[in-house]
């Protein structure tokens, strides 16, 4: 491995030479992968509004996973022809394993971080001398509590351990940036083993997720919003905003047809994303991967 082949600008171009080539030839498993958000924000709409679809919603969570799953082991795949010895449906099992445990991990860390800041947060709302339980509307105490908490500084201290903790989970993300394309690449399944291989070269890949992952991101859903609004929605994903006015299944059909077209909006963020993880993976995976040398 060459210092050329590590540079900025080389992995930026297979990046882009690797989206090219996923975006017509995966293009079946992304349009199963719109419909399957489509149904999952159509069964959102219906449950928030207190329908006894609770169970089938969050059965096509877990479906809609898993077809993000398919649809990943599917470009990895076309990237990585000699990964693709078995049928894809294995590797998408495989894939949907390693994601699972991967969100599973997020999950209990930002419980913990949210349960550490609701503590720190009291702590601090408390010192200022402030009580919210005296203001009866929870609007308005929530207010007053930044209000407090800003006058005596409380605030900066919480925001520096918030920005803190966030940069943290990003850099975890970026150490673990590569456990989905090892997945299948190495027909197991992989999490932690992939950890070694990102160890030097975290501000690298940094730079890259910022110019080829976060800013695309940014636009992409700023594009799929229009879609959302154009539609008469507020939002891209109906499980991060309110349910519309009304419940009725036309409205609730409507809202799954424009969050799938918007799903369709954001896909070249997922085509870059995968292409710079098997332009990583490339590079930086060794021949033999040692199982012993988990953390490096």
């Amino acid at each position: 491995m060459t210092a050329a082949s590590l540079s900025t600008s080389s992995l930026t171009r297979d990046t882009l030479g690797h989206a090219r080539k996923v975006s017509l030839s995966t293009l079946p498993a992304l349009i199963l992968f719109a419909v399957a958000v489509g149904m999952q924000s159509y069964f959102n709409t219906i449950a928030s509004h207190g329908g006894q679809l609770i169970f089938l919603w969050m059965l096509t969570g877990l479906i809609t996973v898993f077809v993000g799953c398919f649809w990943s082991a599917d470009m990895y795949r076309k990237l990585l022809p000699e990964a693709g010895t078995r049928s894809v449906i294995s590797d998408a099992i495989r894939l949907f394993l390693a994601n699972l445990a991967v969100y599973g991990l997020y999950f209990v860390l930002l419980f913990l971080l949210t349960l550490f800041f609701s503590i720190l947060a009291g702590v601090l709302i408390g010192s200022t001398g402030y009580d919210p339980s005296e203001t009866l509307d929870s609007t308005e105490a929530v207010w007053e509590s930044i209000r407090a908490l800003s006058s005596s500084g409380g605030a900066v201290v919480l925001y520096l351990l918030l920005l803190i903790a966030a940069a943290g989970l990003v850099w975890l993300g970026l150490r673990l940036f590569l456990f989905g394309v090892a997945t299948v690449a190495e027909r197991d399944l992989t999490i932690f083993r992939s950890w070694p291989w990102t160890s030097k070269h975290v501000s690298r890949i940094a730079l890259l997720w910022i110019f080829l992952q976060l800013i695309p991101w940014l636009i992409l859903t700023l594009a799929a919003t229009g879609v959302m609004y154009a539609m008469g929605f507020e939002g891209v994903f109906s499980f991060y905003t309110g349910a519309p006015p009304d419940a009725d299944a036309s409205r609730a059909i409507l809202r799954g047809v424009s969050t799938g077209v918007a799903m369709l909006v954001t896909a070249p963020f997922y085509w870059l994303g995968h292409g710079l993880a098997v332009a990583l993976y490339q590079r930086l995976a060794p021949n033999r991967v040692d199982a012993e040398s988990t953390f490096g």
